[in-house]
């Protein structure tokens, strides 16, 4: 006993520690021999004081035990907390889809001849009916001009046959002839001229010279395309979607429109949904009309369309990365418990739904505010006690 009571309080520095031995010492020896109630009194004032000391200098040194020895700090894994609330879930599908214009046209000539004059230039905004380009028609002029000629005549052949008839002068087959001949020469006109026109070539609609392929002087021929007329006013997109989708998308819904080579994106939504099932590849067509006064469309520019197939309005949605697998293949997350003033691992089976762009939709096991461990997550295991760092 004297031995164990030394070595305990030799680390001690005041006297009065020193004191306490000796009188335990005392106390434990002497006892017996004398009895008197003044040296047991004497005894027990001095043992009250040291004892007293002692508690004092108990707590400072398991104070600085607390503050030196990190030891208990290090054995915890310090994680980070990734605070859940309901949230809205989208997922989206992507295909490809090419600008087609409203009116695209390369523009053939009627006729074959000598191109006399080209009156407008690439890049030129025309008008419907507008002179585009002249093919030599001298022939067809001077048919028209031989045929004018003779129908003044027969015009004036028939009225006096006509009034020579009416009075019942004549014959009546001098009449029909002459008001056959008349009749004739003004259809013939007509084609004529109706020919002629086929030699001046006129804008069939509204839009912008794209390309101009001949020059003056060369031939046109029939077979061959003399311009090209576009118009963009009323552009739309095509696409074609997997029949997987069909019954996912409905015509009204907005998708986001990505144009990788103008760096540009709108909102659009969908017109049209194609009522036939291309057999060669299980998909159907989509359309939507596209607005370009803003951005400058061209006819089969490429896009990406960003169409979503699902969405949930509130749903727990965890990072995809923090969904760990048991052996068995079932899902869990770690969420953080806080027990007796402790946050403690606790191991969460989840069910899980759809996962879009690194994030997936909790359908069971969470309610939507826990805190799950964030950083950390693969270094830990059910009932750990953890250090959140925030």
């Amino acid at each position: 006993m004297k031995a164990t009571n030394t070595q305990y309080v030799k680390p001690m520095r005041s006297i009065a520690t020193i004191s306490l031995l000796a009188i335990i010492a005392a106390a434990c020896g002497g006892g017996q021999a004398t009895g008197e109630l003044a040296q047991l009194q004497q005894q027990r004032d001095s043992l009250k004081a040291v004892s007293a000391e002692v508690h004092d200098r108990l707590i400072e040194v398991k104070e600085q035990i607390a503050s030196l020895d990190t030891s208990v700090t290090q054995r915890l894994m310090t994680v980070t907390a990734l605070q859940l609330q309901p949230t809205l879930f989208e997922h989206f599908f992507k295909v490809q889809g090419v600008v087609e214009a409203s009116e695209n046209a390369q523009i053939f000539p009627e006729a074959a001849g000598r191109i006399t004059s080209i009156r407008v230039k690439e890049g030129q905004k025309v008008n419907k009916g507008q002179l585009l380009l002249t093919i030599d028609s001298k022939v067809v002029a001077n048919q028209i001009d031989e045929v004018e000629a003779r129908l003044s005549l027969a015009e004036t052949v028939f009225k006096r046959q006509e009034d020579l008839w009416s009075k019942k002068i004549g014959s009546e087959i001098q009449y029909l002839e002459a008001k056959n001949n008349y009749e004739s020469l003004q259809q013939n006109l007509e084609t004529l001229q109706a020919q002629l026109a086929m030699y001046n070539v006129s804008a069939p609609f509204s839009g912008v010279i794209d390309e101009i392929l001949p020059k003056t002087g060369e031939m046109a021929n029939p077979a061959m395309p003399l311009l090209r007329l576009i118009s963009m006013d009323g552009a739309y997109m095509k696409a074609d979607v997997t029949e997987g989708h069909l019954a996912q998308i409905s015509e009204g819904d907005e998708v986001e429109v990505r144009f990788p080579s103008l760096n540009a994106a709108s909102m659009e939504k969908i017109s049209r949904i194609g009522s036939y099932i291309n057999p060669n590849n299980r998909s159907f067509k989509i359309r939507l009309d596209l607005e370009n006064s803003e951005l400058n469309l061209k006819p089969n520019l490429m896009g990406e369309l960003k169409i979503r197939d699902y969405y949930n309005d509130s749903i727990a949605v965890v990072p995809s990365s923090l969904i760990q697998m048991t052996q068995s293949g079932e899902e869990f997350v770690y969420t953080i418990e806080m027990k007796s003033g402790e946050a403690m691992a606790q191991k969460t089976m989840i069910k899980t739904g759809m996962s879009y762009e690194g994030m997936t939709e909790v359908l069971s096991g969470l309610v939507g505010n826990e805190k799950l461990v964030n950083k950390g997550a693969r270094s830990i295991k059910q009932g750990d006690q953890i250090a959140v760092s925030e």
